[in-house]
């Protein structure tokens, strides 16, 4: 009988396995769907540099389409007069015309996620890149809790981490050294697992996977005689002593029993030796050489980044519309933005999938090649186990 250990490693496998063919599988489709088309062209000038009007333009476009098509063949409500669709319409419209604004702007600015994140992700400018984005901060979703309740959308690393949110820090408040993030961190989910909720993507029962078997801090157990010295513990701290260690004054000379007089420069020499190594200080220059040019590069982003206010007040909307935001609209975050990003494509007629001979080919050598060899595997699995 196959023991759990070995169940479970064999299924960890599988989940390897499956991710491969369904990451062949989305890109397969992707390009289909013509998502590799790039948007630059529709928000940048003539000379290739950022437009704000036209960008509003492109979002409003493609909110409009969305809307119109909700809106198609449903009755009207005979007090308002609109569609019934409106509700539904207008509790999303908002949130995703400010996600697909923040992500358009900073995508064309390709080094500047790695310049303040790290990293080696590189900004495109194509719908692709869009909804990999969506996707990713979709998979952090998490509903925290309070003391009173009370209920809330978080994300379980914070905004900052997020593609279109990392230049808040740098521009919100540049003469704070440029790092003025949305999320504090010690404020971050990651960093009360106490307060989530069953509700959104990561849940408590995640945890495992998380902390990697680890139990965060907040759920730790504190050992027994464990006393915590606060204002209110009844602990009173011992006193620094002011004229040195142990009491001696650290300028006199000191000489122990056996008679070892203190040779303080000796002592310096081999402190300075100890602390700057060999190569110890070409090290530390290139190190310093390194930040000083991040700030350098960090002030001409800065310096550069067009129509500012427009971009922080797009942050602070999302964060505010996604914080309260009911399930069912996050829930279909990532298809309701896809939906608006293919009939955008549609009216240009850019999809492959609206040419039928294209596809067509496409299913038969599909059909002819990759299935029929995953049918063939199939039979040879179930005859293995008869």
């Amino acid at each position: 009988m196959t023991s759990m250990k070995s169940l479970l490693e064999n299924y960890e496998n599988y989940q390897k396995n499956l991710l491969c063919l369904q990451d062949v599988a989305d890109r397969l489709l992707s390009h289909m769907k013509g998502h590799g088309v790039s948007f630059r062209p529709e928000i940048t000038d003539g000379n290739g540099a950022f437009s704000q009007e036209k960008l509003c333009g492109l979002v409003g476009e493609i909110l409009s389409l969305w809307a119109e098509k909700q809106r198609e063949g449903t009755f009207t409500d005979p007090k308002t007069g609109e569609s019934l669709s409106e509700p539904w319409i207008q509790d999303r419209k908002e949130l995703y015309g400010s996600y697909l604004y923040l992500v358009m702007r900073c995508s064309l600015n390709k080094g500047d996620y790695a310049l303040v994140r790290g990293g080696t992700m590189k900004a495109r400018t194509d719908f692709a890149f869009l909804l990999e984005q969506a996707k990713r901060l979709w998979m952090n979703w998490c509903v925290m809790s309070d003391s009173d309740g009370n209920k809330k959308n978080e994300l379980f690393w914070g905004y900052d981490e997020h593609f279109g949110f990392h230049l808040y820090r740098v521009l919100s408040c540049p003469k704070a050294g440029y790092d003025y993030p949305m999320s504090n961190d010690w404020d971050l989910p990651v960093n009360r697992p106490a307060f989530m909720t069953e509700e959104g993507n990561v849940k408590r029962s995640f945890f495992k996977k998380i902390y990697c078997g680890k139990a965060p801090d907040p759920w730790a157990v504190r050992p027994k005689d464990t006393v915590e010295e606060d204002e209110d513990s009844g602990v009173e701290e011992e006193p620094e002593e002011e004229d040195g260690l142990d009491g001696y004054d650290a300028e006199e000379e000191y000489e122990d029993d056996c008679g070892y007089e203190y040779d303080e420069d000796g002592f310096n020499d081999f402190v300075e030796d100890w602390m700057y190594p060999e190569g110890c200080e070409e090290a530390l220059y290139e190190a310093g050489a390194e930040w000083a040019q991040k700030q350098a590069d960090l002030e001409y982003l800065v310096l550069l980044f067009t129509y500012q206010e427009e971009y922080l007040a797009a942050c602070r909307k999302f964060a505010e519309l996604f914080e309260q935001a009911k399930p069912e609209v996050l829930k279909g975050f990532c298809e309701d933005l896809e939906e608006m990003v293919s009939l955008y494509l549609v009216k240009r007629g850019i999809p492959p999938l609206m040419d039928t001979d294209q596809v067509l080919d496409v299913y038969s050598s599909i059909y002819d090649g990759p299935c029929r060899q995953a049918e063939r595997c199939a039979r040879g699995a179930q005859w293995k186990n008869l």
